[in-house]
């Protein structure tokens, strides 16, 4: 098979009848703007640990963030339920004359509930020790059960509550911002607007580094205020693109479709959120671990959502409505086919990247944060969480892609109904494994869970719509997953010799966290820390390629045509 010759088989050829943009330039459009946002969040979180390393500022914020920011992330991310049902509502009606008017009565309602959840929140969080008080005595049970003490108390950590207690109040707001956020996201994808919803989440990430680096206080306070001026920009940042598609019309009679959304809105939520949702489960387990672990375990899923960020969004986002315009025009063979391609994409991409990830997690973790108050004994503590963790992208990657489908059929019920089951395996796969593999435990439980998501929601399908074409699917899994294999080994090797021949081994913090460097040293190892993790990635990667090169995979090809055609009509 020739670079510039593939065929163009059924998995390969776009619809004849499709009017939609297209997939390959959105994708390029979307990948870009994306890997910009996620390279500024990686710098954001780079800023924030050298700050407050891995201690209790860096835990309050990231409890405190629980209820706030990551509710932003659940629900007002692109792919979260407000912009998935948004789309699924207005896709069919985008032109309609009464879509406008839609828009507007999608937007109040939403923003009455938040508003009242806000408000709820407001009365609640000054009980917070009270509560917290009941909820600890139940991890201690729960500890004394798994045969080992509780290292956290509310007595011994009061200090880490009020800490949070503060930073929570101020973040508050977020909660209705991020719906309204969501539905704008939607209303901007319908109408093939994907420049701001892409790049958007960039004005936060800025936003909080500069009030790290300008406003940085020894309660951590300028990561909430940070956290909110972020949020509220990018709110800002989305008018100009949807405003002229809304209808400010005050009308008690609701528009056809609203009861749909609100319908279609709550088992969304939970659906497409359940990544999400399982961290809050983890946060009790995480409670009974040493300082420090709770944010080793956000920040290490946030470092695997760096590659999976930048791949999902960048392919969700475009073929959502692609899906949905196929299932209206009943082009299920058509649905199939986009399904097995995009699947297929994303897992020769982020394949090699997990491989990476598993095989030298401690040089990537110290090169990226370990300065300031970040330390060797916290990239340990980081490393073990995230080789845990990294295998779950080969199953996340395909989750996404089916539950867009349910969706494509205005089925949230399905996926709501898999994702409570799998929060209840989670608490309990977290209660096995923590007491053997502490935080690792937690990050393998997520892994074991996302199995079972993609399992469930895979048969699920297959009964509602038939045959995937999934044997279509094992051959170039097959080959992937054996390249990545050897990716990771050559990885692993290459790494080790290229830093022991560019710095010497007895003074290399990482294997002995007593050694102190001198300013040079220091930046000796930071330079020979990425030129060894450059070499062994460049190498790995290339032999990667050429396995699937010369096993005849579609995806190399599929992946340039892609880029070339982003590259002409840019």
């Amino acid at each position: 098979m020739q670079a510039n010759s593939a065929p163009e088989t059924p998995e390969t050829q776009p619809s004849k009848t499709s009017s939609s943009p297209s997939l390959g330039k959105t994708f390029g459009l979307v990948a870009v703007l994306t890997f910009l946002s996620k390279f500024l969040g990686l710098a954001r979180d780079i800023v924030v640990l050298k700050a407050y390393g891995a201690e209790t500022i860096a835990d309050a914020y990231n409890y405190a963030a629980l209820f706030t920011g990551n509710f932003f992330v659940l629900f007002g991310g692109l792919g979260g339920p407000f912009h998935q049902s948004t789309v699924a509502i207005l896709q069919p009606r985008k032109d309609d004359p009464g879509v406008g008017r839609l828009t507007f009565q999608i937007i109040a309602i939403t923003a009455i509930v938040l508003s009242f959840i806000t408000a709820v929140f407001y009365l609640v969080t000054p009980h917070l020790v009270d509560i917290l008080s009941w909820l600890q005595s139940t991890i201690n049970s729960c500890a004394a059960s798994l045969g080992f003490q509780s290292h956290v108390s509310i007595i011994s950590n009061l200090d880490l509550i009020v800490k949070a207690q503060k930073q929570l109040l101020i973040m508050l707001p977020l909660i209705l911002i991020a719906g309204v956020i969501g539905i704008l996201y939607g209303v901007s994808n319908v109408y093939g607007e994907f420049k701001w919803p892409s790049l958007s989440p960039a004005i936060a990430s800025i936003v909080m580094i500069a009030a790290v680096l300008l406003f940085k206080d020894d309660l951590g306070l300028c990561l909430a205020y940070g956290t909110l001026v972020g949020a509220m920009l990018q709110l800002i940042a989305q008018l100009p693109a949807t405003l002229p598609h809304m209808r400010w019309q005050v009308s008690t009679k609701p528009e056809p479709g609203v009861g749909e959304y609100t319908r279609m809105l709550w088992p969304a939520t939970i659906g497409t959120s359940i990544g999400q949702l399982t961290v809050y489960v983890d946060s009790m387990f995480a409670w009974c671990l040493n300082t420090g672990a709770w944010t080793a375990i956000v920040n290490s899923n946030r470092l695997v959502q760096l590659p999976l960020g930048v791949l999902l969004t960048a392919m969700l986002v475009p073929i959502l409505p692609r899906f949905s315009e196929q299932v209206t025009e009943n082009r299920i063979d058509d649905l199939k086919a986009e399904f097995r391609r995009g699947v297929r994409i994303l897992w020769f991409l982020s394949l090699p990247i997990a491989a990476l990830l598993i095989a030298i997690p401690k040089p990537i973790l110290a090169c990226l944060y370990m300065r300031g108050n970040f330390t060797p004994a916290d990239v340990s503590l980081f490393a073990v969480a995230l080789v845990w963790l990294a295998p779950s992208i080969l199953f996340y990657v395909g989750r996404d892609l089916i539950t867009r489908v349910f969706y494509a059929y205005k089925d949230s019920k399905t996926p709501y109904q898999v994702a409570m089951v799998a929060i209840v395996l989670k608490g309990i796969f977290d209660w096995v494994l923590i007491k053997p593999l502490g935080v690792g435990g937690i990050s393998l439980s997520t892994t074991l869970v996302t199995v079972f998501n993609l399992s469930a929601l895979g048969w699920l399908l297959r009964r509602k719509i038939g045959s995937l074409g999934a044997s279509l699917l094992l051959r170039p899994l097959a080959i992937m997953l054996g390249g990545s294999c050897l990716c990771s080994v050559i990885a692993c090797y290459i790494q080790k010799f290229s830093m022991n021949a560019l710095f010497p081994v007895e003074r290399n913090p990482l294997l002995n966290a007593e050694t102190r460097l001198t300013a040079i040293e220091h930046s000796h190892f930071f330079f020979a820390l990425a030129v060894s993790i450059a070499v062994a990635s460049a190498v790995a990667f290339a032999i990667y390629l050429v396995i699937c090169l010369a096993c005849k995979l579609e995806e190399p090809y599929e992946v340039l045509k892609r880029l070339k055609r982003r590259k002409s009509t840019g």
